[in-house]
């Protein structure tokens, strides 16, 4: 996962980076930022998927968690793309799924800070 990390960790970055527009409660994201924001997260979560099959280091808890909270997010995302909620529901899916990634990257931030060593 280590070596994963020089692709995903930026593209989940980027995914992140354009959502902003969408971030405001009741706002919904389309246009370029939209496209943009798809194409790059199909991208992160092939690279995902990939990443869980080849074996890795044993990473920390709170590392795994943000990992588990980012996958959660993207998995979010296919109960309205299957069209197992009405279309009132898959706001309240697709907004799930925004929090639920911005969850897993501030925790991913978080562990990483905690790795750091420290500096006097």
């Amino acid at each position: 996962m280590k070596n994963w990390r020089r692709f995903i960790i930026p593209l989940l970055i980027l995914a992140m980076l354009t959502s902003i527009p969408g971030i405001p409660i009741g706002v919904d994201l389309r246009g370029y930022p939209l496209l943009i924001h798809l194409g790059v997260g199909t991208v992160l979560s092939g690279l995902l998927a990939l990443a869980l099959l080849i074996p890795h280091r044993r990473e920390g808890r709170l590392t795994a968690v943000a990992w588990l909270l980012i996958s959660a997010g993207l998995m979010a995302l296919v109960v309205p793309m299957l069209g197992w909620v009405s279309s009132e529901a898959s706001h309240g899916w697709l907004e799930a799924h925004g929090w639920l990634s911005i969850g897993g990257l501030g925790l991913l931030g978080f562990s990483a800070a905690n790795k750091q060593p420290a500096q006097h």
